[in-house]
């Protein structure tokens, strides 16, 4: 019987999938299932926006082409025995036009895509290691939701930041409408200017101790396929197993640089909203305003201040601060929180 060690990315889609993280779907994508989701975003004919697939480089797939049964490995433990139903090959332009637009080629996660997966396997489990199933920064949604017995409605919100005061505006802003709100950050950076896993915990910990128990913090395991209107889709459904009643979604949810127009992905998202079984919060984006001394997201208090009065505030905006060894200004982010950032909280070279 032939090994396989699984990726990072690939480890937590086994876990999201097994545990009930990505329902509807409960298993790595076909051929068949692929291409449905790619271009009807149907499985089984319920709503799903993108495919969840188990792609190998060329060199693994020389490996294993002739074997049936195969060993799947996560850092040398064994977690799985599978049986290869068959491989299958999908056109990858196809699958980068429908995800990021005309400009896919330069996307960063098209170009990890493109080098990762040579072919994709379409296998069943044989046997699951349960004992190794797990990780550190994953809790499965069941295990979760034992939590919520008392919370009527529960707001989620999604980042792969460390929040500043925007974010911070939108955890009040929710907190004031619903039971309890949901932070769960992403958890599995692998691009070169984002933050650390590790500081993003810290960070977003630290914020939730400043709501008085109105906010509650689980880890999202997975990883930023940077994939705008789709991504934040799934993002949607992953919230809902875990028990929200709403989700946020943000200006550039899931976005990277002018690849989706602005506020495309919470469009998206409303208008799919009963078809993934969750209310979308749809609100404009908070920035601060120097005439009325506070985060706003609408008409300033006053209703008179300038143009040139309003800050935007951006996670690139604090990255920069940091990566010039500047203090991050205060109407930018708490300083409680900004104390623990500096140039080395910031991934400096890509993942492999």
């Amino acid at each position: 019987m032939n090994s396989l060690s699984v990726t990072n990315e690939q480890f937590s889609d086994i876990l999201n999938l097994y545990y009930g993280s990505y329902f509807p779907l409960k298993h790595f994508n076909d051929e068949k299932n692929f291409k449905n989701i790619l271009l009807k975003k149907k499985v089984n004919n319920k709503f799903f926006p993108l495919p969840i697939f188990f792609g190998i480089n060329k060199k693994k797939y020389f490996k294993i082409k002739n074997k049936k049964i195969i060993k799947l490995f996560f850092e040398n433990k064994y977690i799985a025995a599978i049986k290869i139903k068959n491989f299958f090959n999908i056109k990858k332009k196809i699958f980068g036009r429908k995800l990021f637009g005309l400009n896919y080629k330069k996307h960063p996660y098209y170009l990890k895509f493109s080098k990762e997966n040579y072919i994709f396997l379409d296998f069943e489990y044989i046997k699951i290691n349960k004992k190794n199933l797990r990780h550190k920064y994953f809790v499965p949604p069941s295990i979760f939701k034992k939590k919520l017995k008392k919370v009527s409605t529960l707001a989620g919100f999604h980042t792969r930041n460390v929040p500043h005061t925007a974010h911070q505006w939108v955890h009040k802003f929710m907190i004031k409408k619903y039971s309890k709100i949901l932070i769960q950050p992403l958890i599995g950076q692998y691009k070169k200017g984002e933050y650390l896993d590790s500081t993003i915990i810290k960070a977003n910990l630290l914020a939730i101790q400043m709501y008085d128990k109105k906010a509650l913090y689980v880890p999202y395991f997975s990883y930023p396929r940077y994939g705008g209107p789709l991504e934040s889709a799934l993002h949607a459904l992953v919230r809902k197993n875990y028990g929200c009643t709403h989700f946020w979604v943000g200006r550039d949810h899931a976005g990277y640089k002018k690849y989706f127009s602005k506020y495309s992905s919470q469009s998206f998202c409303f208008k799919n909203q009963n078809k993934l079984g969750i209310k979308i919060i749809v609100q404009k984006e908070p920035y601060y305003c120097h005439g009325c001394k506070k985060i706003v997201n609408k008409k300033c208090l006053k209703n008179l201040c300038k143009r040139s009065l309003k800050i935007v505030i951006s996670g690139t905006k604090v990255r920069n601060y940091l990566r010039k060894n500047k203090d991050i200004p205060e109407i930018i982010m708490n300083k409680k929180i900004s104390k623990i950032l500096n140039k080395n909280s910031i991934i400096n070279s890509l993942k492999k």
